[in-house]
């Protein structure tokens, strides 16, 4: 009788699924990559973006409040649901957001805070702190690149190692106008609704 073939490596090696980073809801944890679009609408406010995935369906929506004194805008799922609140801080205009649980921007359901650390940038660099990090001494994510290239990294704060891509291209020369659309590439078990919506303060932020 013949011997059995040995094992190969692949065989006894079990496939580990990838460690899930949940920002906003594990929901939004895919086990693969992922890459959307987050391309600006035309809209009363100048600030809305529709998210839709490889095969040009729309995943996700983003609405601006109307006639707000503060910048507010919703994230809204496929069903219209609201996922998070993004909000202005009236402290530092345009310079820090605050980014809170569903369609409320109470501050008993904080999320997470993002903060441009200097109003003029060469290179781009964007503090991100988890509503536990109150003291904000290290962030837990940096966005690094260059916004004006169109190329931008997200990393956890203690890595250069990148967990998602926010791409930008401007559509000016092929419309007559200009309006900003975004490819935001998602690493296997990363928040997608986090990644998104980084990608819309990022363009608020600029």
């Amino acid at each position: 009788m013949d011997a059995p073939a040995p094992a190969t490596a692949a065989a006894e090696a079990p496939v580990l699924a990838p460690a899930v980073t949940a920002v906003v809801n594990a929901r939004f944890c895919a086990p693969e990559a992922t890459a959307f679009a987050v391309a600006k609408t035309i809209s009363s406010t100048g600030r809305d973006f529709t998210v839709t995935d490889a095969a040009g369906a729309a995943v996700m929506q983003v609405e601006a409040e109307v006639f707000a004194f503060l910048k507010k805008s919703l994230l809204l799922d496929a069903s219209r649901r609201p996922v998070l609140a993004m909000q202005d801080s009236p402290v530092l205009g345009g310079a820090r957001w605050e980014v809170f649980r569903g369609d409320s921007t109470s501050r008993r359901n904080p999320l997470f805070t993002v903060v441009k650390p200097s109003s003029f940038q060469i290179r781009t660099k964007i503090y991100i702190f988890l509503a536990g990090n109150a003291s904000e001494e290290a962030p837990d994510f940096v966005i690094r690149g260059s916004y004006h290239d169109g190329a931008c990294t997200v990393s956890p704060g203690n890595s250069d190692a990148a967990i998602a891509q926010i791409t930008r291209r401007n559509t000016a020369q092929l419309l007559g106008f200009g309006r900003n659309i975004y490819t935001a590439r998602i690493n296997p078990g990363i928040d997608q609704a986090f990644v998104i919506a980084l990608t819309v303060i990022l363009d608020e932020m600029h």
